[in-house]
């Protein structure tokens, strides 16, 4: 699903996730997975998506995973980094390596750059389902 790069646009994306994993009765690690998907968006929408631009939000239900992708066309690709202990941000990216099973950058078709993280479902108890996606890549320019 494409969102407007906007203050509300975490929260909206969050609940785009969140939906769509329940319709899918994937819901044994949902908190994890909202928390990551705000965490990503927060970021695109702050750092990545150029103003007048897009974010892609994407879940996919893998054999061995569920995916979640954050689409933005920023040049820069996110790092984690470790903020001064009073810093009151920068610790987004440390929640989403704590949180997710794994995590990435890739690159992708037209500009900017795909933020991803995955949940094995060998850790959450969820039972394998049929591959499924939200939809189709999307160019966010």
């Amino acid at each position: 699903m494409l969102f407007p790069r906007r203050r509300t646009t975490p929260r909206t994306a969050r609940d785009f996730v969140a939906a769509t994993l329940t319709k899918w009765g994937e819901t044994s690690r949902l908190d994890d997975m909202r928390l990551c998907t705000s965490e990503l968006v927060t970021n695109a929408v702050l750092h990545g998506a150029p103003v007048g631009r897009l974010v892609l939000v994407r879940v996919e239900s893998l054999d061995e995973e569920l995916r979640i992708e954050v689409h933005d066309s920023g040049k820069n690709k996110p790092t984690k980094r470790v903020p001064e202990e009073s810093a009151v941000d920068g610790r987004g990216l440390l929640i989403v390596a704590a949180t997710a099973d794994s995590w990435g950058v890739k690159e992708r078709r037209g500009p900017g750059k795909c933020v991803w993280v995955a949940f094995d479902r060998a850790n959450s108890g969820a039972v394998p389902m049929p591959p499924h996606t939200t939809g189709a890549q999307v160019d966010t320019t």
